[in-house]
């Protein structure tokens, strides 16, 4: 359930009665003439404010010298002046108690650390005398339903609810949206993110009726605001499907995200796991991003994975088949019925086996896709189909007159008959046509039946795959992580006895140790550890001068007596006199039996909080990089699931005749990290590596702890 406090939230800023343009200006080559002329256009009854210091009237409208001056409070502001008259137009607002502001205007946060602390003032403001504030560095807000566009050009309608950090992303998805024959119900700019977060104006979305689907372009969350995201969807519960293109990945994509809109890209891994384990479909290019979009926001899901794929051509038809099943679709098995159908339809060359080819005899008749089509969405075992190939274009392939006209008015005619079967049925129809963005009349009453037509093939696949969102795939996909480097150089570095007495305390169960300084102190630990069945132990060099012990020979192992535990202290102690520390000590612990290493670690993520990871462990980690994460805290049947993703879960299963190893209590110690992590508000880092999983459970070998300073 979202916050009460959106609706009113997307009112104020989708819905206004009234709106002034602070900037406005008749000149169309300006930021406030475009504004104001598109907000003219777009219009459904709104009284318009113009606020221009030296002209009496534009377009008509009476012009003001500043919100004091006008007969009423207004309840949508845009703010479209240089960046020194602003805090004067801020103080206006407050005065005259504006609901929502929009401040197009910049030069705040994303200049710096003395913009940021001026942004964070005018939110305050805003804030103190009842309104809510979009920006600054907002491109606008544009609002079909309640006739509101401060975009500065036209903007088609349609179901997609835009959320975007940056103007320019709005303008491209704007250009897709014509050229593909869809539109938006509202787009909301949101700029720096001095005052309403990206969270929130989620939030306003997903309570507007008109918004379908969510598309977000997202350069990076401010603090927290990645986790008030995840919590909310999940509280909303799948009601609205959402789609995020968030750059951000790669070192360059991180520093053009600060540089643009002043926020932290974080880690893009744990983002995109934190987000699709709430049903959020990641994107990795623009128009791909707009493309799921455009499918979700049509309405119809697929109930299954099985789909039918049509085709004018074999090969077409092979490229959405390999591209939809490596999405986790499959193709559906026709039913008898299905299959004497197609029969009478297609002639004895055409392939009737799922994938369909039609051997050609769709470029000469036409009329016999819409029948195809119809007799598979009729059968119970296909959830959805796609048909790719030329349709629409198929009058091109000739260059005689008449026979163009006459195959046209075919496929017209075949056009309104595949509508009319998409209106019949509840499952979803996409259409791959080479002449999707030609603008030609024979695909015109597709469009109109609002099916999403697209000009790539890989593009209606994976649009396919994105509505079977809530579907579970018949394998899990594995979302990997790469460790996150050390955060010590910012933190304090716990060694390991004061790690172990931490996990300790919280519960979570930690081999049997014993810190020894002198060659009696390791003899008695040897004979402490074996009085609890150890037959070997290890010896291990504790030093702020070797946190990564392995790397400086500061592990032995295999020490089987007390002579040889007291010869290993001796060895140790030298070692740590080289490295220049004269009060290291030597931590004693008994041999764990073979089984895989693990690694199960936690880190605090500045944008998402807590996060957990599990995955392949050893020395070999870095290498390997099997991690997968899930915001912590979570139950033990989240954590199985969460080491399922992972390589180490096949291993853990006995891979290859291996013995197998104890998961349950894999899944145990997942659980019990990811509490520990939750309550402990100084944590930083955490990294037990290796867990050895064994037939007798899991026992941490390792564990490092880094806290805030």
């Amino acid at each position: 359930m979202t916050d009460p406090s959106a609706g009113n939230l997307a009112r104020r800023f989708l819905f206004p009665n009234s709106v002034a343009i602070i900037g406005a200006t008749s000149a169309a080559y300006k930021s406030g003439g475009r504004r104001w002329l598109s907000l003219i256009e777009a219009n459904s009854g709104a009284r318009l404010y113009p606020i221009n210091m030296s002209a009496d009237g534009l377009n008509g409208y009476k012009a003001y010298r500043s919100l004091r001056d006008l007969p009423e409070p207004v309840d949508l502001a845009a703010i479209v002046v240089p960046s020194a008259h602003v805090a004067r137009v801020v103080e206006d607002c407050t005065a005259t108690g504006v609901g929502a502001v929009v401040m197009i205007s910049a030069g705040f946060g994303e200049t710096g650390p003395e913009g940021r602390a001026e942004e964070i003032q005018f939110a305050q403001r805003v804030r103190a005398g009842g309104g809510r504030m979009l920006g600054p560095n907002s491109a606008g807000v544009f609002g079909a339903t309640g006739g509101v566009n401060l975009l500065g050009w036209a903007v088609p309608k349609g179901g997609i609810g835009l959320i975007t950090q940056s103007g320019n992303m709005a303008l491209t998805f704007t250009n897709y949206a014509r050229v593909k024959r869809t539109g938006f119900a509202s787009i909301l700019a949101v700029g720096n993110g001095a005052d309403l977060r990206l969270s929130e104006v989620v939030d306003m979305l997903l309570a507007d009726d008109a918004t379908r689907c969510l598309l977000i372009y997202c350069e990076g969350f401010a603090e927290g605001d990645g986790r008030r995201l995840v919590d909310l969807l999940r509280r909303a519960g799948g009601v609205k499907p959402v789609v995020m293109l968030k750059p951000g990945a790669t070192e360059a994509g991180k520093q053009a995200a600060l540089s643009h809109t002043g926020t932290l890209a974080g880690d893009a891994a744990i983002a995109e796991a934190a987000l699709a384990d709430v049903g959020v479909v990641i994107a990795e290019e623009a128009e791909e991003a707009f493309d799921l979009a455009h499918a979700l926001a049509m309405g119809r899901r697929l109930a299954g994975r099985g789909i039918a794929v049509l085709s004018d051509g074999g090969g077409h038809a092979t490229i959405v088949s390999d591209c939809a099943g490596r999405r986790g679709l499959t193709l559906a098995k026709f039913s008898p019925a299905t299959a004497a159908r197609l029969r009478e339809i297609l002639p004895m060359r055409a392939g009737i086996d799922n994938p369909v080819d039609f051997a050609g005899m769709a470029e000469s008749d036409p009329g016999c896709v819409p029948l195809a089509l119809a007799a598979c969405l009729a059968d119970p075992g296909v959830a959805g189909v796609v048909f790719a190939g030329h349709f629409g274009g198929y009058h091109l392939m000739t260059g005689h007159e008449p026979t163009q006209l006459k195959v046209a008015a075919e496929e017209v005619a075949a056009a309104h008959d595949m509508a009319v079967a998409v209106r019949a049925s509840d499952k979803p129809f996409i259409l791959h046509s080479e002449h999707a963005e030609r603008g030609l009349a024979t695909l015109e009453p597709i469009f109109r039946a609002d099916v999403p037509v697209y000009g790539g093939l890989e593009a209606a696949a994976k649009a396919m795959a994105a509505l079977a969102i809530g579907i579970a795939a018949d394998a899990q996909t594995e979302r990997h992580v790469e460790p996150a480097p050390s955060t010590g150089p910012h933190g304090r570095v716990l060694l390991e006895p004061e790690a172990r007495q931490r996990l300790v305390a919280a519960g979570i169960a930690v081999p049997a140790w014993h810190v020894a300084t002198t060659v009696a102190e390791a003899r008695a630990a040897f004979a402490a550890l074996a009085g609890l069945g150890a037959a070997k132990v290890v010896l291990k060099l504790i030093s702020d001068r070797a946190v990564h012990k392995s790397d400086v020979g500061g592990v032995l192992l295999d020490i089987g007596s007390p002579d040889a535990a007291a010869k290993g202290l001796r060895h140790l102690m030298a070692l740590a006199r080289e490295l220049g520390d004269d009060r290291a000590t030597v931590l004693v612990t008994g041999m764990i039996d073979k089984g895989p290493e693990c690694l199960v670690g936690a880190r605090h993520d500045p944008q998402f909080g807590p996060v957990v990871l599990v995955g392949t462990g050893g020395i070999l980690v870095e290498l390997v990089g099997d991690v997968a994460s899930r915001l912590a805290p979570f139950d033990s049947a989240l954590a199985a699931e969460l080491i399922g993703r992972t390589k180490v879960g096949r291993l853990l299963a006995g891979y290859r005749g291996a013995a197998a190893g104890d998961r349950q209590a894999l899944g145990d110690l997942v659980a019990a990290v990811s509490r520990f992590a939750a309550g402990a508000p100084d944590l930083l880092e955490l990294d037990l590596n290796p867990v050895i999983v064994n037939a007798a459970g899991a026992h941490i070998a390792d564990a490092r702890i880094v806290v805030r300073p």
